[in-house]
């Protein structure tokens, strides 16, 4: 019997500091899954999660799945173990309905997640690396995903600001890969932000009040000091500002002049002689707010404050209830599909083995039969072959495929044990 089986670790259980030790590089990927010790394999390997899927035929404990997974990364076993989850069985299945429906994420009902987890089934279905298990797993993960995107508005709401702001940001610019952002202030909300952003953009800026905060995500992002703040400012596309103050922390003019050093947005001069060559979006998520509102008059540039987000959030509370239980209700029926296949998958494999005993014991009944007549004809015997073999087709498909057809996995389970102690 085939199981499934699945060992990972996400921003749920690990810190970014512990997760980026995990991250797996498409070679390495490419090569393990080319290279599977397992009947099936599946590896996804996001900013936020690496996770390891496997059907196997024999028994997968704990320890080897995340032996094997550290091995990946050629982290220690000992030193990381405490990070993993593992799961089997229908927990599996439950699992990564929920990932790829975005419900298991830093957001929930983002998009990302779908389209991170449909390169990964494409890479490793490419590369031979799963069979009939996995593929229906994660087809029917994907299906049901798809369903949930075009039958609700999950993905549309959010009671979280900064995750709002990131939308506002997609909105803006449809593709952030060769986008700069530079964040100013890493508390809470700023580290938030940079989670959303991080799966964007590599090309990131960032300032604290305390340098040494910034410096702490150096490995993700290149920190600035804040009293060098203008120096950044004006060379970024995106600006997202959630610095605690009372006083604004980027002003009109000093603004204007940041932005007259880069020519990509502004002639070198005054500020009548901004031309829009290059769009920039202001988010001040500060409360007191972090910029004077007056730079969303700029040429160019698009000014969002907090409370142009907090508009949509009341009200979304309230939605995403709504939308919340109906994506629950389709993931369920998309599970449950699942399950039923993935029972009635191993109850075929059962009733395949039954046909092949009945028409085998067909074969050597008609054989003692013939020798006991070795005065027949070849075409009387080739007869007497087929009326054998026509009737052990006719009992499996009277005693067999038609109890599978009308009766649930369990209740064909129960027949088939006893219709194997019958035959001993």
């Amino acid at each position: 019997m085939r199981n499934i089986y699945m060992a990972g670790m996400s921003h749920k259980v690990a810190e970014i500091a512990i997760r980026e030790k995990f991250y797996i590089p498409m070679d390495v990927k490419t090569d393990a899954l080319s290279h599977s010790p397992f009947d099936e394999l599946l590896i996804l390997a996001t900013c936020n999660r690496t996770e390891v899927y496997v059907a196997s035929d024999r028994e997968i404990t704990e320890g080897e799945l995340v032996r094997y997974v550290c091995g990946l990364a050629r982290q220690d076993y000992n030193s990381f173990s405490k990070f993993f989850y593992f799961k089997s069985g229908d927990d599996v299945a439950h699992h990564v309905m929920n990932v790829c429906a975005g419900l298991d994420s830093v957001a929930m009902g983002e998009d990302q997640i779908l389209h991170q987890i449909g390169r990964a089934y494409e890479t490793a279905h490419h590369l031979n690396a799963t069979e009939n298990t996995l593929n229906k797993l994660f087809q029917s993960a994907i299906h049901t995903t798809k369903r949930i995107k075009t039958e609700t508005n999950l993905s549309k709401l959010s009671c979280n600001i900064p995750f709002l702001a990131m939308k506002q940001v997609q909105k803006t610019f449809e593709d952030l890969e060769n986008r700069t952002v530079y964040i100013v202030g890493l508390g809470e909300m700023g580290s938030l932000m940079l989670k959303y952003v991080q799966e964007n953009t590599t090309k990131i800026f960032a300032s604290s009040k305390t340098f040494a905060n910034a410096e702490k995500f150096a490995d993700v992002l290149t920190p600035v000091k804040f009293e060098d703040r203008y120096d950044v400012l004006g060379k970024c596309d995106v600006v997202i500002l959630c610095s605690a103050c009372q006083e604004p922390i980027v002003t009109k003019d000093e603004f204007v002049k940041a932005l007259s050093q880069d020519e990509r947005c502004f002639n070198k001069g005054a500020e009548s002689s901004a031309t829009a060559l290059s769009k920039r979006l202001i988010i001040d998520l500060g409360s007191p707010r972090n910029a004077e509102p007056s730079i969303g008059e700029l040429s160019g540039v698009q000014y969002v404050c907090v409370d142009d987000l907090e508009k949509i959030v009341s009200e979304n509370r309230r939605l995403r209830m709504i939308e919340l239980d109906a994506a629950q209700k389709i993931l369920k029926e998309g599970l449950d599909e699942f399950l039923h296949w993935n029972r009635m998958d191993e109850v075929s494999k059962q009733i395949h083995l039954h046909a092949e005993k009945m028409l085998t014991t067909a074969n050597e009944e008609s054989d003692k039969l013939l020798r006991s007549m070795p005065e027949l004809s070849e075409d009387d015997r080739h007869r007497i072959q087929m009326m054998y073999e026509r009737f052990a087709k006719k009992m499996a498909n009277d005693f067999l495929y038609k109890v599978k057809a009308e009766n649930s996995p369990e209740d064909v389970h129960v027949f088939l044990k006893c219709l194997g102690a019958c035959n001993g």
